[in-house]
């Protein structure tokens, strides 16, 4: 098994998240989820090795194996009305590019409403799940493949998913530095108070809007 990922390094002690790290977990989703019930803050960020029922949109599996990606969720508990729920997808979306582009030099486009995708290929996923009312929160759940090799997809995966170490030129592929990354992004776009506003949602509709991902299946 591999090393668990430093939680240091994902994220400074003293931030606005606080990360556990978890050698395996079901889901970091449901794990998440059953922390926001509990009454835990926003700020809970859950990082996994290996999932075993990792899934992403509409209920597919997440093929979530140790030591090859980032599987993680984070709880966030903002003061939105629930009709503006739907754009915290776009908001995480357009950090996770600009974090894959700032660490690693991949251009990635986003595939609406929660895939990231280069070359024609998936690349990473984000599966947010809200719950309104007097304790609201949202669990927004992250998966990248980051070190995988065409031989790590399972058979179904090897023509339509690519990873980090794929894409990038040169060197290995930093985990821990992506998803420092990653969790810096959207602290810098979040805001509890506010839903996010016309300039990141016409970034996330550039991103959008053109690219070699248009006519992959979802």
């Amino acid at each position: 098994m591999p090393e668990l990922l430093d939680r240091d390094r994902l994220a400074p002690p003293g931030g606005p998240w606080r990360v556990r790290v978890f050698r395996e977990t079901a889901s970091t989703n449901d794990l998440v989820r059953l922390a926001a019930e509990g009454g835990e803050p926003e700020g809970f960020v859950a990082f996994a090795e290996t999932q075993t029922r990792g899934r992403g949109q509409f209920g597919r599996v997440w093929d979530s194996r140790p030591g090859l990606g980032l599987w993680f969720s984070l709880l966030l508990r903002p003061h939105w009305a629930a009709a503006d729920y739907p754009q915290m997808t776009p908001l995480i979306a357009v950090a996770v590019v600009r974090a894959l582009r700032s660490a690693e030099g991949i251009a990635g486009r986003i595939k609406p409403p929660n895939d990231i995708y280069v070359g024609g290929r998936k690349l990473a996923g984000i599966l947010s799940e809200a719950r309104a009312g007097r304790d609201a929160f949202v669990v927004v759940g992250i998966g990248v493949n980051v070190m995988h090799a065409t031989g790590d997809f399972p058979l179904e995966l090897q023509t339509s998913a690519t990873s980090v170490a794929r894409e990038r030129r040169g060197g290995a592929p930093d985990r821990e530095r992506l998803a420092a990354e990653i969790l810096a992004g959207i602290a810098g776009v979040y805001d509890p108070a506010r839903p996010p506003g016309e300039a990141l949602l016409a970034e996330y509709a550039a991103l959008s809007s053109r690219g070699d991902c248009d006519s992959v299946p979802a």
